[in-house]
């Protein structure tokens, strides 16, 4: 269900292939273990090559794994990994018990991540990947990494320390939970030019530091992708805090998705063939709530600060300003009331910065397609269509 970029799948690769069980009742091959592993990572957008795949009473061990993206790029040599306690349940998937990585390290574009202590136990390989039951997501019980470093040709640029991802079922529905203990990155070498690394400098964000909390669900049947908490922590700066849900995000609908990727890396669909379908696929999934919730820690007053400093004026100036331009610029948009309702959460915010939300609550589910006409061609239905409203220090 979740798609990673190029060095998101390196990192999502280098975990999954070292090992996964539980006991056995039924036949397993070893090359059908491998196949397995290679559909589910397919439909991961990573494409897994093995030299050999051989079988010492419940283990299965790949020699000369290696592994890219389907989108191009380098290879990834992974060598020999083990899949640990691999059974045959009962309704023909097989489920590895622990696949273990000690320590790994890749290096590209100038780039390294090293990965130190990861495992992933429970994950499941389904007999048919074309015909499970969940799409081919990705099934497994935990993913856990003791630390994740990303170095750059100068030095560090970031870092992850105790992370880990929980999957449960019951009932039809695909539960998650997942954390970071810790997290850091230097912003100020990441930063492409001048004026950005000289303004974090400015506010003491060339280096940040923070965690993470996330929990959601999805239910394949009808689609409903519930994001219940989603929370950001970066210290001496704030919490971003996520709600989403929406439904149709069926399998049928990402094999859909599926289809559409591999026509348009084939050539096979030009553009306006492939907005159109797009298009007609929105009309599949319902729009039943989202929120966006930031609690403030100082960054408010340090970037009020900043402004102020640089137009030569005081930080309730720039106040002043803000709460007067922003009717101005939203109520062709979204009606005078909307306008000015925004305005002074805005307002009263920036006065007093402790949190602002934005929410958009419908009575009743909405089809993506009549937001996207409501956006298009009178976004001030939006208001009242999705129960859009925007509140401060609550």
């Amino acid at each position: 269900m979740i798609r990673f970029h190029h060095h998101s799948k390196s990192l999502l690769l280098a975990g999954l292939i070292a090992g996964v069980g539980t006991p056995c009742a039924f036949a397993v091959e070893s090359d059908a273990v491998g196949e397995r592993l290679q559909a589910l990572l397919e439909k991961q957008q990573i494409v897994l090559t093995y030299d050999a795949a051989s079988m010492a009473g419940s283990d299965v061990t790949l020699e000369g794994v290696s592994a890219r993206s389907t989108v191009g790029g380098e290879a990834i040599a992974l060598g020999t990994v083990t899949l640990e306690d691999v059974i045959e349940e009962e309704d023909g998937d097989y489920r590895v018990g622990t696949i273990a990585l000690d320590a790994f390290e890749h290096r590209g574009n100038d780039v390294t991540v090293s990965l130190t202590d990861a495992t992933m136990t429970g994950l499941v390989l389904p007999q048919d990947i074309d015909t499970d039951p969940y799409g081919g997501a990705m099934r497994y019980e935990r993913f856990a990494v003791a630390r994740v470093d990303v170095d750059g040709e100068d030095g560090p640029l970031g870092s992850l320390e105790n992370a880990y991802a929980e999957l449960s079922e019951e009932d039809g529905v695909l539960a998650a939970v997942g954390a970071a203990e810790r997290f850091s990155l230097d912003l100020a070498a990441i930063a492409d030019d001048r004026d950005a690394t000289a303004l974090l400098e400015r506010l003491g964000y060339s280096q940040i530091t923070g965690s993470g909390y996330m929990e959601g669900s999805w239910q394949p049947s009808d689609g409903r992708v519930r994001l219940t908490r989603y929370e950001a922590v970066v210290e001496d700066a704030g919490t971003l805090a996520l709600m989403v849900d929406f439904a149709g995000y069926t399998p049928e609908f990402v094999r859909m998705l599926d289809e559409m990727a591999r026509q348009s890396a084939d050539g096979g669909q030009n553009n306006s063939a492939q907005g159109m379908a797009m298009l007609g696929m929105m009309q599949q999934l319902t729009f039943h709530g989202l929120r966006i919730r930031f609690t403030d820690d100082s960054l408010t007053r340090k970037m009020l600060d900043y402004v102020a400093e640089r137009e030569g004026s005081t930080p309730d100036d720039v106040i002043a300003q803000m709460t007067a331009v922003i009717p101005l610029q939203l109520s062709n948009f979204l009606g005078e009331q909307a306008a000015t309702d925004i305005a002074t959460a805005v307002g009263t915010f920036l006065k007093n910065p402790q949190n602002l939300e934005i929410s958009a609550m419908p009575e009743n589910p909405v089809p993506f397609a009549m937001v996207m006409g409501a956006a298009m061609g009178a976004p001030e239905m939006l208001v009242q269509q999705l129960g859009l409203s925007v509140n401060a220090n609550q």
